[in-house]
């Protein structure tokens, strides 16, 4: 919208009110001081048409105001904020005061297409006039041939006179509303420069809704790339979460893996025990046997009494050795119930305690052989006890075969020895290799002692069948 060529002398309304005032005059001279022509409405249509080509101009610029609402209409909804929306409120109260200024323009058109149209009628009637004049002409001209010519003369005189007074009323009225126009014309030039100020002060305000308008974008811009970097940091996490839950899943698989081992141990210690109370059963026998022994040998020699004497000694000791067994065999139990539940609060110590288990596994079993080894060694020297007792009740002299026991017994007592060295030497290297073996130390050490009683009670077996 040109604001310029509106407040302006040389706008659009000006031309055409100047364009007016000269076809006034013109068409005052033309019609009082010339006979009328037939000329007369191409005129009157070729003004019209100027003035619809002066005021086109004015027709464009409201369509050019009215494109930029229709757009702002057509455009996608935005959240907005409370500030945007009063400056929004506020550029609508000036879209409304600019649609108002067009409509009186508007107005200001339509009076002015009236004053067009009364020119237009104005000339219709003069033109009706002319052809009443024309008529009272061929009149007069017929009149002519029955008068006089000074008659002639002074009718015309008369009729130019009464012709003059009505033009003088016709210039009278068309002086007052040219008046009239330029009262109109000066009060919109105020109300033009008041739109003006108003103008630049939007202008203004619209400038700075624009300044803002930025600095939410960049607000905008920034808040954007933080959620941006949350959610990638979200993703993180996720991913993370995911990674430690697969974690959490196979620690606990190797959490039941590890107590179902510490079971199979649970239940190996108690087949051990089950061995030892089958053992203890086969030593209580011997000593009943060892019992029996003594009193049907009361009635041998001295040394014999000797002998029973010292049975009763190794009876006790064997006793004393059985309740400190039991006693172990207790701590044991406290120790492998301690364990199953050291197994479970500690998840993540269960592979180096199940290595530790492993090899002791093997070591026991490796010890268990050399149980069972002697255990039937033992049985052996039991038969060959009860032959001894046979040949003793049938007086026969057991020289040799006390030979061949003693050099058994020492031969025993050697590997006795061995096997005591090599557990010693184990625990050293279990002590060595890691500090959390410590609580299977406690469990080689019980096996260790079983051993060293089974074999302490098989050397004690064989001296009393040597004797």
């Amino acid at each position: 919208m040109n604001i310029a060529n509106l407040l302006n002398r040389r706008d659009p309304l000006k031309r055409a009110f100047v364009a007016l005032e000269d076809g006034m005059e013109d068409v005052l001279k033309e019609e009082f001081l010339l006979p009328p022509e037939s000329v007369a409405p191409d005129e009157d249509h070729a003004q019209a048409e100027a003035l619809g080509d002066e005021l086109e101009p004015v027709e464009a610029v409201q369509e050019t105001e009215t494109a930029p609402a229709e757009q702002q209409e057509d455009a996608p909804v935005e959240r907005i904020g409370p500030h945007a929306q009063h400056r929004l409120a506020a550029y609508a109260s000036f879209e409304e005061a600019q649609a108002r200024t067009r409509e009186d323009l508007a107005r200001i058109g339509e009076a002015i297409a009236s004053l067009v149209a009364s020119q237009h009628m104005g000339r219709e009637f003069l033109n009706d006039c002319y052809a009443e004049i024309h008529r009272a002409n061929e009149l007069e001209n017929a009149n002519a041939a029955f008068a006089a010519e000074n008659r002639r003369l002074s009718e015309r005189a008369d009729k130019l006179e009464r012709l003059r007074a009505r033009y003088d009323q016709l210039v009278e009225v068309l002086k007052t509303r040219e008046a009239r126009l330029l009262a109109e014309n000066e009060t919109m030039r105020e109300t033009i420069g008041e739109l003006r100020l108003e103008l630049v002060e939007a202008r203004n305000l619209i400038a700075r809704m624009e300044s803002q308008q930025g600095e939410l974008q960049t607000a905008l811009a920034a808040r954007t790339t933080e959620a941006e970097r949350y959610l990638r940091e979200a993703e993180v996490l996720r991913e993370k979460s995911i990674s430690l839950s697969v974690e959490l899943d196979l620690a606990q698989k190797k959490q039941s893996e590890s107590r179902r081992r510490a079971e199979e141990l649970s239940a190996m210690h108690a087949s051990d025990s089950a061995r030892l109370s089958e053992i203890m059963g086969k030593l209580v026998a011997e000593e009943s046997e060892s019992a029996r022994l003594q009193k049907s040998n009361d009635a041998l020699e001295a040394k014999l009494v000797e002998a029973n004497e010292y049975a009763a000694r190794l009876a006790a000791e064997l006793s004393d050795r059985d309740r400190r067994h039991q006693s172990e065999n207790h701590a044991l139990r406290a120790e492998v119930q301690a364990l199953n539940a050291r197994l479970q609060s500690a998840a993540s110590e269960q592979r180096e305690t199940l290595d530790t288990a492993a090899t002791l596994r093997s070591r026991i079993s490796d010890l268990e052989t050399d149980k069972q080894v002697l255990e039937k060694r033992l049985s052996v020297q039991g038969r060959d006890v009860e032959v001894e007792r046979r040949a003793l009740a049938e007086g026969i002299s057991p020289a040799a075969n006390d030979d061949r026991h003693r050099q058994e017994t020492a031969r025993m007592q050697a590997e006795i020895t061995e096997l005591r060295a090599t557990i010693k030497r184990l625990r050293r290297t279990e002590v060595s290799q890691h500090p959390a073996s410590k609580r299977s130390k406690a469990k080689e050490g019980a096996a260790g002692e079983q051993v060293e009683l089974t074999a302490a009670d098989v050397a004690i077996a064989t001296q009393v069948a040597a004797e």
